[in-house]
């Protein structure tokens, strides 16, 4: 139950201490300019288009032939966290950081973004991801590598701020959302049970060479993280062909 609500718990717990102390702007500098003395942008770029819609459909793909379960509940946490996004979105619609600061006091990477800044799609889906292995997991395997994976979509969400395209608010916000969405995607993925049969098998390797062909052609806004975006699809094109040619099904316990 604790890894049910404990991440998302939080996440808005952070996002109400930030607020409450009036810390965002101070930390997102902060953050911005640490992150740029880690790595260089075309790294941050990279890590950023992990967490992209389509990039993070395409990063999970591979795991079809074995963990069939993980893409069935990441599709059907998709219009939940759709819906939750893009809500917000149109309700607050906070600037981004590059309406309200100028330009000398922060690093962007990529295009400045201005508008429709809470909360963080990319957050939003990394811990869609995440939800969804931590969540279909078995006890022992939670046990060894649930930390590591919320390690890389904290990693994924930090990346927004050193691109320099959210407030560290919008992360947390995305992230509980995320969290929660990929916890309804689980549930439901135990009530539709597509995903154990051959045919839901293919028609989600379909679907994910689709995918990976849209990837290929949409502009996602980072030029320096290019080399991220053609890697997502040779290895979502990958992992569904070699589904579709050897499906394989796998009960994993919720």
């Amino acid at each position: 139950m604790s890894w049910i609500v404990f991440p998302a718990a939080v996440c808005v717990l952070c996002a109400a201490l930030l607020a409450a102390l009036d810390l965002n702007e101070a930390w997102f500098i902060a953050w911005n300019t640490a992150a740029s003395g880690i790595a260089p942008g075309f790294v941050w770029a990279g890590i950023t288009n992990l967490a992209s819609t389509l990039g993070a459909f395409a990063l999970i793909t591979p795991a079809l032939a074995w963990r069939p379960r993980w893409l069935a509940a990441t599709l059907l946490a998709a219009p939940v966290a759709t819906l939750y996004t893009h809500g917000l979105k149109q309700f607050f619609a906070e600037p981004r950081p590059a309406a309200v600061l100028a330009q000398d006091q922060f690093n962007v990477v990529g295009l400045p973004l201005r508008t429709d800044s809470f909360p963080s799609g990319h957050s939003l889906t990394a811990f869609v991801i995440a939800g969804v292995v931590v969540l279909c997991a078995s006890p022992a395997v939670r046990r060894q590598w649930a930390w590591v994976v919320l390690a890389a979509a904290v990693l994924m969400c930090f990346s927004r701020v050193a691109v320099g395209a959210h407030w560290p608010l919008d992360l947390f916000a995305g992230a509980a959302g995320g969290w929660l969405s990929a916890v309804i995607g689980v549930r439901w993925s135990a009530h539709w049970r597509f995903w154990e049969r051959r045919r839901g098998v293919q028609t989600m390797g379909a679907l994910m060479i689709l995918v990976a062909v849209l990837l290929a052609f949409e502009d996602l806004g980072y030029p320096e993280g290019l080399w991220m975006q053609y890697l997502l699809v040779v290895w979502g094109m990958a992992g569904a062909v070699f589904a579709l040619v050897r499906p394989v099904t796998c009960k994993v316990p919720a």
